[in-house]
Parts: C-alpha cells; structure tokens; sequence
C-alpha cells in the first residue's frame, strides 16, 4: 500500500503565517500563526534613543534593537518548523523575503532533508484566493 502523502502550504510574511493543507483536491485553512516580531519596538519609560547632531539624528542603540528583532524572527521561525514537520511537501509563498528566510534555515535542518520545497512570491491574496492557490498549486504538481 502506498502511503499518502502529505501536502502543506505556508503563506507567510514577517508579522504572520497561514497553514494550509491540502488533501483529495481541496485546501483548507490550518492555523494561523502570529510573529512575535515587532516592527518599532519602544520598551515602556524609555526615552527617545536619538542624539541630534547637526542636522541629523543618531540612534544610540542599533544593535540591541537588531538582536531583539533578530531573536523574535528565529523564535517564529522556531514555532513554524514545528508546525511543518509532520508534511512532506511544502509550498512556502508570500509577499516578503521570510519565505525565503524559512526556508534557508529549514534546508539547514537535517530532519527536513527528505521534505520537497517550492518557494513562490506572490502578492496579499484574500483567503478565498489562497485557497484557490494552493488548490492549484498541487493539483498542477500531482498532475
């Protein structure tokens, strides 16, 4: 007996996920997922990080802000591989450069060596569209 494969989608950006599954023809919605990442992160009685010189304005604390940023988009992409380990075909699409952020660090993972990738960049779709996307996608791979 064949054993059936399993098929997944993730639309994704820097602020959210979508999973998709696919099975016998039709997608549907999994979970969504939110980032922990924040965009202009300002930590509560902290003053303004600036320093006028001139003209110009100097941020004195550019570093730490990318740490942080760097720490909440691994600790999304952490909580994604979870979620995608289970699939064996895996569609990663969106608008930004995550998917490609995702996929980079899942192709490290070895327990992802055997999985099948595709990358697509695609624009903000509706829900009704992504569905649609997805259905696509795999019916044209399957075929």
């Amino acid at each position: 007996m064949k054993k059936e494969t399993k098929q997944a989608a993730l639309w994704l950006d820097h602020s959210q996920a979508h999973l998709f599954g696919y099975r016998e023809g039709e997608s549907y919605l999994i979970e969504t997922i939110e980032s922990p990442l924040e965009r202009k992160p300002r930590i509560e009685g902290e003053g303004n990080d600036t320093t006028r010189f001139g003209a110009n304005y100097y941020s004195n604390n550019e570093d730490r802000k990318h740490n942080k940023m760097q720490n909440e988009l691994a600790s999304f992409f952490s909580e994604l591989e979870g979620k995608l380990k289970d699939f064996d075909e895996i569609l990663l699409f969106g608008p930004t450069n995550a998917k490609e952020q995702l996929f980079n660090r899942l192709s490290e993972n070895k327990s992802y060596v055997s999985k099948t990738f595709s990358v697509e960049s695609v624009g903000k779709l509706t829900e009704n569209q992504t569905l649609a996307y997805v259905r696509d996608f795999f019916k044209a791979l399957s075929a």
